[in-house]
This record gives C-alpha cells, structure tokens and sequence, in this order.
C-alpha cells in the first residue's frame, strides 16, 4: 500500500496462489476433512442440546404464570451480551488463537448450564433465577461466537469455505428442526431438570472435539492490537464499509419485527385450545423444517433474485406467516405457515451472514461478524421487549398481527438497497513488504506516522485521475488511516500528493499487512496514472512524539496531551475540505 507500485499489475500471480472453488465440488465436500467434520457431527450435538433447553426453559416460565414479559425477557438474556460484548470478543478472536478463545466461550457456558441442572434438580428453579442463569449461559456464547464464525477457514482449504459456511447452516437448522421436539418430548416424560443435563453433556462433547482439533498457528509479525485499538480499527472499517453498514441497518430493522415469532410463539403455544409443551415443540419443529429447506434454496434464489431482493421478498413473506399466526387458530395453517416462516428467515439471515463472509477481508471478519450479529440481535431484543409489552396489553394475537404488518412495510421501505454479488475471488490477501524501521530510537506503538506520495498526473487524464482516487481514500481509511488528503501543486500543476495520517507505526505495518488483490487493483489504478519516469515517490514522517529523545525530554503533563502542536504537529487535524472527493460505493 505504502511502497512504489509497478504499472504492470501482479495480480495474475497473487491469484494464482488462491485456488478457485471447482465447480464440482459438492456441498458435502468439506465433511471429508476430519477436523471439521468433527468439529460439525459435536457441534449438532450441542445445537440440538440448545433447542431441546430452550423449549424446557420456555415452558418453565410460562408454566410458572411468569407472563408475556418474562417470556420475552428469554429471547433478552440470550441475546443482550452478544449485543453487548460481541465487538470486544471480536477484537479478540481477530487477534488471538480462535480455538483457545472458544474453549474459553464454552467453558463458560458448561459452567452456566450446570449450575442450571443444579438448582433444577434441588427443585430451586423460578423463572427470574433461570433468565439470570441464561444470561451467565449468553456471555459464554458471546465470547465464543465471533470466533466460532471466524475459524471455518482455519477447518478446510480455502476452496471449501462457501461449502462449510452452508453446511454449518443446514446443521444449526436441522437441530432447529428436531431439537424442539425432542425437548418437547423430554419435557413431557422426564422433566426440564433432565433436558437441562442433556446440554451440558452435548457442549462437553463439543469442547472434547475441539481440544482434539490441533492445527498449525501461523506465527505473526505483529504484536496483537490492543482491545480499545482494535475496537477502533473495527468502526473505522464499518464508516467507510458500505456493505457492513447496510447488513447492519437492514439485520437490526429485521430483527426489530422478526422477533416476535420467537418471543411470542410459547404464548401462542400455550393459549392454544390444544395448548401443551409438546404442541410449542413441533411449532418449533415446523419452523426447524421449513428452515433446512429453505436453507437448500437459498442459492439457487439468490442467483435468481439478489441478496437485496430475497432478503425483502423473504422478508415480506414472514410478515404474512406473522399476520396468519395471530389471526389464525387453525392447526392445519399454522403449521404450514410455520415452516413458510422457518424457510424466510434462513433466507434473510443467511443471506445477510453469508454477506458479510463472502465481502469483508479477513482481517476484520470477525469483528464485522460480531457487528453484525450486534445489529441483528439488538433488534431481537428491542423487539422482545416490545412485543412483550404488547401482547400483555393487547394480546399476543393483536401483537403477532402488527408484528408482521411493521416487518411487511420496513421491507418494502428497503428494498431499493443493494448489495453486491457474493464474489470472494478480489478478497486473498495480497500484502506489501513491511517498510524499513527508522534507524532511530523510537517507539512503534506511539505518535503517528505521515505518508506522503506524489504522483505526476498529464492534463488529460485528469478525470481519469479524480475518479480513481475515490474508491484510494475509502481504502486508506478503511484499513487504518485516521486522516486522508489530496494536494496540488500551486506551481508545478502536474504535481499531486496523497497524504494520510496513521496513528502509530505498527499500524501503518498492519496497513500493508491487510492489503487484498482488489485493494491492490485499486492502487494500480491510481499508480499507472503516474507520468514520471521513476515510480511515484513515497515519504514516510513519523511524529516527534513517537522519538524516545522526546518522552524522556517531555514533562509528565506534556506527556498526557496526545495532540501537543509544539511537539507533535504532525498529529495537528489537516483541512481536507477542499480536496476529499465524493465517497462512491464500496465493494468491502
């Protein structure tokens, strides 16, 4: 990013080393990778646990007159510390070793469960003890998800990560489909104490396979980013991502009316004539079904219609399954409208996960992952919360109906978004060569660094100029530049110089370190644009504060003040308003 770039691009052979999906390889293919498939086959184990406890914990606290709100308050502690903690662990799991940080995740979560079982057995469990329990339970999972979603291409080659990206989908719903009505079956014959161990027992099986899963960690040149840095770094991508800000606008507003299927359906369940544990089980049951076989069109629809348009046309539909719910008592509708509805919503969440996957580079996916999952569940739970306010008020049937109404109108609103094909071929990792250290004392973590290129742009391509560097300074602030500009020269009118801004010297390593093929594309664009006869010449200034000299020279409350003009006038704001071109669409 930061060195002399060549006119003659190199990305043929960059792509040469990032072998393309054959167009035979089947859907099944990645199970044929030991560490995945047992990574997979533990963790159905585990999803089918989680569905089997939520019907039992649904059902306690509908049982014990806990009322729509408490009911709600499930679908709340599950979600809250995703939304709350999911950019922290984030950080983390782009930083650290995944696998450590998910046994870590699952610890937790054995931890919680079991002490659930317990007081369940002693005969201890009331409804608000057990929503403390599952919240205990969610923080594990908040620090395991981000990881979680981020390892898949650590599992398989890089050609199968599509593929395993589906079938973890398909395995999450097939448990949809069958754990609820195991756990409705258990519930009837056994008791909630007994599903509650049952989850235990699956989780210990999945950190038993994930202790077993040894993979060679490759070593990094770079200290990991600091938690606040890296929380940074993540906000920073996302202002200038336009694909992370439309999944995470779009998730959130789904997630606002979405969630009232979820939070609402044991009340449903339970106010049936024919209302019965075992009747809430095969309600979520025919949500499961419905969502495994959407989860097998999703493809072929998205091919046909565009992420954008299936994420509203699925949208729509599952406002009707909403509206039909709360209007309707008949089994025989019900429950083919409740596998239309599991069907939706795998369209619309795969569609917006498989976004964020497919178009944000690897450096960052699992922040923009634990950022979206923020965004969707913090409509889930904003939306549980109203919605249980409403059906205490109104009704859940009054409830569902608006519902569905409010999720109809929110995707027509929407649907002009777009988002750009799934194409991954633009996102291998292609970095620089680190520029040489300063041959002084100075500190890599502190003051910032000014880069500085000039180019030598003829007359007539000037326009050609001016359109390339609009998508240059999404990129330099995208991956890590605080400050972006564009100067000419007063006197010699050919002469351009880019000028960025990057907080310290280990970032500006990272920038490099993060470069993908399209963002060298980018930069080969603007580069071959140059007119003179040597490569565009590229300056690197880093700041007085960052100098050993100055910290031992500055006094303690000089020190402190990060943007002291008389000793650091390279961190002094630089005026851009004049020459930032207009920001265009992003693919990342």
């Amino acid at each position: 990013m930061l060195q002399p770039v060549s006119r003659q691009s190199d990305l043929t052979l960059e792509s040469e080393q990032a072998p393309p999906r054959p167009a035979d390889v089947s859907t099944f293919a990645p199970l044929a990778v030991p560490a995945f498939r047992m990574i997979w086959i533990a963790n159905l184990f585990a999803n089918l646990g989680v569905w089997a406890q939520s019907v039992a914990a649904a059902w306690v606290v509908t049982s014990n007159d806990g009322g729509a709100v408490l009911v709600a308050m499930i679908q709340v502690a599950a979600a809250l510390p995703l939304v709350l903690m999911s950019i922290v662990t984030g950080v983390i799991a782009d930083n650290y070793d995944r696998r450590k940080v998910m046994l870590f995740g699952l610890a937790i979560e054995v931890l919680g469960g079991a002490f659930i079982t317990a007081i369940a057995f002693l005969g201890l469990l009331s409804p608000t003890l057990l929503i403390a329990s599952i919240l205990c339970v969610s923080i594990g999972g908040a620090i395991t998800t981000p990881a979680w979603q981020a390892a898949v291409n650590e599992q398989v080659p890089r050609n199968l990560v599509s593929s395993a990206v589906l079938l973890n989908s398909v395995n999450y719903n097939a448990a949809r489909a069958i754990g609820p009505a195991i756990g409705g079956l258990l519930l009837a014959a056994v008791g909630p104490a007994w599903i509650f161990l049952l989850n235990v027992i699956c989780f210990c099986g999945l950190i038993g396979a994930l202790w077993r899963w040894k993979r060679a960690v490759l070593p990094k040149s770079l200290p990991p980013e600091r938690l606040w840095e890296g929380v940074k770094a993540a906000m920073h991508f996302v202002q200038y991502s336009s694909v992370t800000r439309l999944v995470m606008l779009r998730s959130f507003i789904f997630g606002i009316s979405a969630s009232a299927i979820w939070a609402l359906l044991p009340l449903l369940a339970h106010q049936h004539p024919s209302g019965s544990a075992s009747l809430y089980g095969y309600m979520l049951g025919g949500l499961g079904i419905g969502a495994i076989a959407g989860s097998t069109l999703v493809g072929k629809a998205r091919q046909r219609l565009g992420s954008s348009r299936l994420i509203s046309i699925a949208a729509m539909t599952l406002g009707v399954v909403m509206v039909i719910l709360g209007g309707v008592e008949t089994l025989w509708v019900l429950f083919p409208a409740l596998i239309v509805g599991g069907s939706c919503w795998i369209a619309a969440v795969a569609s917006y996960n498989s976004s964020v996957q497919v178009l944000v580079p690897d450096w960052v996916k699992a922040r923009a992952l634990a950022l979206y999952q923020t965004a969707l569940y913090a409509g889930l739970t904003l939306g549980s919360l109203l919605w249980g306010q409403l059906a205490d008020g109104l009704g859940v049937e009054m409830a569902l109906l608006l519902a569905g109404m409010l999720l109809i109108v929110s995707a027509t609103l929407l649907m002009p978004s777009k988002l750009p094909d799934l194409d991954a071929s633009g996102l291998v990792e292609a970095p620089l060569a680190h520029t040489e250290n300063p041959d002084f004392d100075f500190d890599p973590a502190r003051g910032s660094v000014m880069v500085t290129i000039e180019y030598r742009i003829a007359p007539e391509h000037l326009r050609e100029f001016a359109r390339a560097v609009r998508p240059l300074r999404k990129l330099r602030l995208r991956n890590g530049a605080k400050r972006w500009s564009l100067y000419r020269d007063i006197v010699d009118r050919d002469l351009w110089q880019e000028v960025f801004l990057v907080p310290n010297w280990l970032q500006h390593l990272r920038m490099l370190d993060r470069l993908t093929l399209d963002d060298r594309a980018i930069i080969d664009r603007v580069a071959a644009l140059h007119g003179g006869t040597e490569a565009p010449r590229i300056r690197h200034g880093v700041s007085y504060r960052s100098s050993r000299h100055a910290q031992a020279t500055l006094t303690p409350t000089q020190t402190e003040t990060p943007n002291d003009a008389r000793y650091d006038t390279a961190d002094e704001p630089l005026d851009t308003s004049s020459t930032r071109p207009a920001q265009p669409h992003s693919t990342t």
